[in-house]
Formats: structure tokens, C-alpha cells, sequence
């Protein structure tokens, strides 16, 4: 009897947190195993939120219109300058020397009018590098970006054998460049527009320097 007395006398004894008693042990030990569960389910969110890092916060947001107007007339005067570099030196080939000379009237670059046509390839090889200059200068892009592996060198189209034919090529794809430009015009911010236009004017008068202002063979 002195033992079941005790033990009516502890159980009385024991009282909840708002000063209510506890029934029994099993009530004693829910409170810290509900909280030991909740704290538990806390610290897996945590650590779920923790792995996944910065696609809990959603999508990477898109680049502007003028990041990627920017982007494509970069990759566009970087293809036309492959371009220039292949028709310069397929002229400077025909003309059995270097780019600035050569001797007698063999195939394309021999003759005067050869000479004068890699001096014009030269010409204008150097306002397309200009031009690109300018654009990278525009662009600026984040730390991420930025450090990243540069893109692959483009490769231009074959050059076509004769001298006619290599500027008309030339000025073909200078007229594409410039309505290429163009288009993109109403997209961009101004300052990126003023910049694009001037550069698509520049490449406008190219078709005619090359002396194919209606790209006749």
C-alpha cells in the first residue's frame, strides 16, 4: 500500500507547462519528441534549401534585348573579320607575295587592280575590327559571364577563286550585315541603337567601296 501511495503521489506531482497534471509517463515524454520531430523537419528544409543553393530562388532571369542584340553583332563582325582575313590572304596567294606588293599579272592579285584590291580588304578589315572593339566595349556582363571560356573562333564560307568574285562576296555579305543591323534597331536602347546604326551604315558603304554597290559579279 505505501508503494502505490507513492506512486499516486508522484504522478500527482507531476504537472504540465501551464500547471496541469500530467496523466501519465507517456504524456511526459510526447512534448520533447514533438519537438525533436518539428526541430528535425526544420534542419532537412534547411539543409534541402542548402544543396540546392541559388535554384530555390527560381530561374536565372533572361538577358536583356540589348545583351543579346550586342551578343549576335559581336559574333556577326567576328565572322565578317574571318571572312576579311580568308579574302586577304587567298589575294595576297594569287599575287605570288605578300599582302602589300607583288610582281607581274599572274591570276587574281598580280595586276594593279589586284593590288589595290587587298589594299581595300586591308581597309576595311581594320574598321570591322573597330567596330568590334566598340561593341565589346558596350557589352558588360556579370563576373560569371564574364570569366567564362571565350567562344570558338568562326569559320568563314570558302573563298571563291578570282579577284571579282572575292569582293563580290564580300560586299554580299556586307549588305546582309547592314539590313541584319538594321532590323534589330527598334529592340535595343538608344544608346545601343545609335551605336548599331552607325555600325550598319559603315558596313552600308563597304558594298559600295568594294566597288559592288549592286553586287554585280
Amino acid at each position: 500500500m505505501a508503494c502505490l501511495w507513492r506512486s499516486e503521489v508522484c504522478r500527482a506531482d507531476r504537472v504540465g507547462p501551464a500547471g496541469g497534471r500530467l496523466e501519465d509517463e507517456g504524456q511526459v515524454r510526447a512534448e520533447p519528441t514533438r519537438r525533436l520531430v518539428l526541430a528535425a523537419a526544420g534542419a532537412g528544409s534547411l539543409a534541402l534549401a542548402g544543396c540546392k543553393g541559388i535554384a530555390v530562388l527560381g530561374p536565372r532571369p533572361k538577358p536583356g534585348a540589348d545583351v543579346v542584340a550586342l551578343t549576335r553583332a559581336i559574333a556577326a563582325e567576328e565572322l565578317m573579320i574571318a571572312r576579311y582575313q580568308s579574302a586577304a590572304a587567298a589575294l595576297a596567294a594569287a599575287g605570288g607575295s605578300g599582302a602589300a606588293g607583288g610582281s607581274g599579272a599572274t591570276a587574281a592579285g598580280g595586276t594593279k587592280a589586284g593590288k589595290r584590291a587587298r589594299a581595300m580588304v586591308d581597309a576595311v578589315l581594320a574598321e570591322h575590327r573597330e567596330h568590334l572593339a566598340q561593341l565589346r566595349a558596350r557589352l558588360v556582363l556579370p563576373p560569371r559571364l564574364a570569366t567564362a571560356s571565350p567562344r570558338p573562333s568562326p569559320t568563314p564560307p570558302p573563298v571563291p577563286a578570282g579577284r571579282h568574285k572575292i569582293l563580290a562576296g564580300l560586299a554580299a555579305a556586307e549588305a546582309a550585315a547592314s539590313d541584319r543591323l538594321v532590323a534589330q534597331l527598334p529592340a535595343v536602347p538608344p544608346a545601343v541603337a545609335q551605336l548599331m546604326a552607325s555600325i550598319a551604315a559603315s558596313e552600308a558603304a563597304h558594298v559600295v567601296q568594294l566597288g559592288y554597290g549592286r553586287l554585280a559579279p
